[in-house]
């Protein structure tokens, strides 16, 4: 297939593949060719594209049954130069590209305001690429791609995400016309946001006045709303599980900081208009011989680790409100309005990443065919916390009568009774 194409590829400027809104891709196409090629022009392309597609079977009518397609997409960017040769649609004679090795320089900007991090899902991505061409006259033209990630920075050292969340359940076991006592949990996060390779500190009390054993459990889901044609599917994925010991009937039990560790998995997507991913922590009580108690708390997966304050006053998700709204009896999804990107915090040791947990993807579509060559297997990469360490935060001072400070507490407790009455 490659004739007299010896290697054709795209290599980046330092290996980079991890790009954010405003910054520059750059590298070279080399084209290595065994004879001379007349051609029309190389040109090499940038694109930013979030893509939903779906199908589903519908009933049989007067025609028999059909499927259904659902397709939506949303643009960020696409831009082209030519690296050789003419222009597209350029008139005048073709040039010639000796026999040899050459390396055709290219650079790009990632535009600044509104991308999306990069995501690979069943029914949809968020994907960013490079496609080098060889516009050959009269044969068909030669092709390259190379897919890079792009991140829209959530800085997790805002007052929202370092909030803890938490809640409480209780549940009453039956059996027949008998009532055993109640099962109640109450647990709560160290905070809100996290990054890959951060562990979530689940602080928990568990209380089992049952007649049934009882097995704390946790688990980190992935949660996926694609949309399209005012549909939408979902899918859940398990990303993180922790399990505690059995419980007892008649016993308590805590967790102090029971440590899941988030892998390396997509940022929570709040900033494209087709595509939502979430993050719910499921804290639940396997109960024995009955249905299971369970509680869900809001996760937000960032892209800049925890760091030691002072913290950002600028909260990447307050500012997207609510994104997909309910519209004239439909589900319609209305783009978000533009933000300002938020960069890593600057002298900081620059960040690392991994390869998303759920592995490669093909991204060779419709547009591609057999003379489409490259590596076309992608795996994105995210922010990765590397050697964590949880620091748990520090118990109020023990009660001492020789406490140099109990006099002004209680003159100010005095003066405040005084002010309300």
């Amino acid at each position: 297939m490659m004739g007299k194409l010896k290697d054709f590829r795209v290599v980046l400027d330092n290996n980079k593949t991890v790009y954010s809104s405003g910054e520059h891709v750059s590298g070279v196409c080399i084209v290595d060719l065994r004879n001379d090629m007349k051609l029309r022009g190389i040109r090499m392309y940038m694109r930013g594209l979030a893509k939903v597609h779906w199908t589903e079977q519908r009933g049989i009518s007067s025609t028999g049954a059909y499927t259904q397609k659902y397709i939506a997409e949303e643009e960020y960017f696409y831009m082209q130069q030519t690296l050789f040769g003419k222009e597209e649609n350029e008139e005048g004679a073709n040039p010639i590209l000796r026999m040899g090795r050459h390396e055709l320089p290219f650079r790009f900007q990632i535009p600044i305001g509104r991308v999306a991090t990069s995501f690979e899902g069943k029914y949809g991505r968020v994907r960013y690429w490079l496609k080098a061409e060889i516009d050959k006259p009269w044969v068909f033209n030669s092709r390259t791609k190379k897919a890079f990630t792009v991140i829209d920075h959530i800085d997790i050292n805002t007052p929202s995400l370092l909030t803890p969340v938490g809640g409480d359940k209780e549940k009453t076991v039956c059996c027949w016309f008998c009532t055993s006592g109640p099962i109640n949990m109450s647990a709560r996060t160290d905070r809100k946001g996290y990054c890959p390779g951060e562990s979530i500190a689940i602080m928990a009390e568990f209380e089992n006045y049952s007649q049934r054993r009882i097995t704390p459990k946790a688990a980190l889901y992935q949660r996926t709303v694609f949309y399209a044609g005012g549909k939408s599917r979902s899918v859940r994925n398990s990303v993180a599980t922790v399990q505690g010991e059995p419980i007892p009937a008649g016993r308590i039990a805590r967790w102090d900081s029971k440590m899941l560790k988030i892998p390396a998995v997509t940022p929570s997507l709040v900033n494209c208009g087709i595509i939502k991913v979430e993050y719910i922590l499921t804290i639940y009580l396997d109960i024995s011989g009955a249905m299971n108690l369970y509680l869900h708390l809001p996760i937000v997966v960032g892209t800049v680790p925890l760091r030691a304050p002072p913290y950002s006053q600028c909260d990447p998700l307050a500012a997207l409100g609510d994104v997909y709204l309910h519209l004239s009896g439909r589900n319609r999804v209305v783009p978000p309005p533009p933000v300002t990107p938020v960069p890593p915090p600057l002298n900081e040791a620059p960040p690392s990443y991994a390869e998303c947990v759920f592995g490669a993807t093909d991204i060779r579509d419709s547009d591609d065919n057999q003379y489409t060559v490259g590596d076309t297997m992608f795996t994105p990469m995210y922010t990765y916390v590397h050697d964590y360490r949880f620091i748990p935060a520090a118990p109020p001072p023990e009660y001492s009568r020789d406490d140099p400070n109990q006099i002004s507490i209680q003159t100010q407790t005095e003066d405040s009774r005084e002010q309300v009455s």
